[in-house]
């Protein structure tokens, strides 16, 4: 069963950090909001296993001036990708 985890706080939060310790190499984790600074500190994204797939929200970054300074690793999607993926997943689990 995949899970797809949504991390919409800054990395002083240490969201991320529990979310590692429950997430499934067929996961996939979607930084949103605050959560897109996640995306442009490779020591955060370096912790997630290369099984996980790793998405920001495009909106978000343009907000906070992250979207040219996001990790290639990251895959910016828009709001109706974001629907697709909660699709896509047996269960969506937010972490805030």
């Amino acid at each position: 069963m995949s899970s797809l985890h949504t991390i919409n706080r800054s990395p002083d939060s240490k969201l991320l950090e529990r979310c590692l310790k429950v997430i499934n190499a067929d996961d996939a984790i979607l930084f949103l909001e605050d959560g897109v600074y996640h995306c442009i500190l490779p020591t955060n994204l370096s912790a997630i296993a290369e099984t996980v797939k790793v998405y920001s929200l495009r909106e978000d970054m343009l907000a906070r001036a992250t979207l040219s300074k996001t990790k290639d690793r990251v895959e910016a999607i828009d709001t109706a990708r974001f629907v697709g993926l909660c699709c896509e997943h047996e269960k969506v689990v937010s972490w805030f």
